[in-house]
């Protein structure tokens, strides 16, 4: 299991990139049909993936340095940067573009700003991602000190991912479910995150057990689009199966990444569109909703396009924040 894991961690840019053009790819109205169609239609458990593989990292980050300070820093260093600007500039067109009055305005600019508004049902929320996003931030600290004073990390941390489907139950039937019903896939990947987890279980036996956790969850996920379409979102059927698809796939994946050794121009292309993948998320969310609310594609070829260039978009302003975090970072350290 050691060696799995660590193929995870080695290949999670590699992992998130593949999980953000399949997020693109189910935002997009491309006209596919057959198999293409299906894997497009549950393109949004690319967000699962981003969540799990999110939750493994942020309990390395605070495995190395504990501190809730340096943490919160950590993750105010990576966030902030690229969302406060985005999230102004997105202010800025889009609350003129929607006709808002003045209380909605204040009410989105400042549930936008903080993050959390998505949880607090503001009237236009960038994406309910965002509030996710802060949320597993806050929450991961305390995940973090449960699984680390755990005699049996695992046990705790299927118990915590328990509790937290249990809760998340509470909002069934809540536009609010979507992200609250995610973080038992976040406990699972900060539960993952612990080295103590499955450290006797050989190689073949993390590979079977995979195999059989993306088996169990895919007939899930085929039941329920099959037999109970309308309680899909409203009970969230669309995404609870990816629970065990998410982790499954992840792993499978990290074991193909190690075995090709993932130093090829398409995992670099890969990798870097997995550490963009936060920008490139905020231009993709962006796009669908003004190209489907102001009609800006007439055909799949209009849907490819905008696609093509939310993901170019997310890339540039991922790079010039890059740059200019650092130029500000040797600019202090000069001074």
């Amino acid at each position: 299991m050691k060696r799995r894991r660590a193929a995870v961690f080695a290949g999670r840019d590699v992992l998130k990139g593949l999980a953000i053009l399949w997020v693109a790819l189910f935002h997009a109205q491309l006209g596919f049909s057959g198999v293409g169609r299906w894997v497009q239609q549950v393109g949004y458990g690319g967000v699962d993936m981003l969540v799990f593989l999110s939750g493994m990292g942020l309990y390395a980050s605070l495995e190395r340095s504990p501190s809730l300070g340096g943490y919160m820093r950590r993750r105010a260093a990576r966030l902030l940067p690229a969302y406060l600007p985005f999230c102004a500039l997105w202010l800025a067109v889009m609350i003129p573009a929607l006709g808002m009055g003045p209380l909605a305005a204040v009410q989105t600019a400042a549930g936008n700003m903080l993050m959390l508004g998505y949880l607090g049902g503001v009237p236009q929320m960038i994406s309910w991602y965002v509030s996710l996003l802060a949320m597993t931030v806050l929450l991961a600290p305390f995940v973090h000190a449960a699984l680390h004073a755990a005699r049996k990390p695992a046990a705790a941390g299927l118990t915590m991912a328990a509790l937290a489907f249990t809760l998340g139950l509470c909002w069934v039937g809540d536009e609010r479910y979507m992200a609250i019903s995610r973080l038992p896939v976040f406990v699972l990947g900060m539960t993952l995150g612990d080295e103590r987890v499955g450290r006797r279980m050989s190689g073949a036996a993390v590979t079977g057990l995979s195999l059989a956790a993306l088996a169990v969850g895919a007939g899930a996920l085929w039941a329920a689009f099959s037999f109970f379409p309308s309680l899909l979102a409203s009970h969230a059927l669309y995404w609870h199966p990816f629970a065990l698809i998410a982790p499954a796939m992840c792993l499978l994946l990290g074991i193909a990444f190690d075995k090709g050794r993932g130093q090829g121009p398409l995992s670099r292309a890969l990798a870097f569109l997995g550490r963009a993948s936060l920008e490139i998320f905020l231009f993709n969310v962006w796009m669908e909703l003004a190209v489907k609310r102001f009609k800006l594609a007439q055909n799949p070829w209009h849907w490819a396009l905008w696609t093509l260039g939310s993901v170019v978009a997310g890339c540039l302003y991922h790079a010039l924040t890059v740059r200019c975090t650092r130029a500000c970072r040797q600019r202090r350290n000069a001074a």
